[in-house]
């Protein structure tokens, strides 16, 4: 939440101060994904969740995405998810880009190998250490990479 209120400061009150890109996001073609699983409890019930690590779009949007130098240009980066009703959160760019696993930034599409219900997907970001689900993201429609400037 807090990151989420920072770039959004920056974004709103200091025109200029940061560069946004729009990640290519389709949900249809997380199908090309790599598949990965993210076990978890919910109002007490184990509940797994199936879908594709944040990282992998950054990934494919930056060949090496887990080296250190590209680690380094994303360090005072975030991502902007945001759901199609309009709420967003922020997630540390380098952060989701070294969990090629999805075990901290998952976009789930399945739960308990179904499909996410109508107004939870068809792709939600999970965050399973986020526990009171401030920055888990309902039927996520867009991610933007937004690069801080140097100050």
């Amino acid at each position: 939440m807090l990151m989420t209120l920072i770039a959004s400061l920056l974004l709103s009150q200091a025109p200029g101060s940061a560069t946004v890109e729009v990640l290519p996001f389709d949900p249809t073609k997380l199908e090309g994904f790599e598949k990965v699983e993210v076990k978890l409890t919910e109002d007490g019930q184990a509940v797994t969740y199936q879908g594709v690590a944040l990282a992998s779009l950054l990934e494919k949007q930056s060949k090496g995405a887990g080296t250190m130098p590209v680690l380094r240009s994303l360090s005072d980066a975030v991502l902007l998810v945001r759901g199609t009703d309009g709420y967003q959160a922020a997630v540390s760019a380098a952060a989701a880009a070294m969990d090629p696993k999805g075990a901290r930034y998952l976009l789930a599409i399945a739960r308990d190998g179904k499909p996410l219900e109508q107004g939870q997907g068809p792709v939600r970001l999970i965050i399973p250490g986020d526990t009171k689900h401030v920055r888990w993201v309902k039927d996520v429609k867009t991610i933007r990479l937004v690069r801080l400037d140097k100050l």
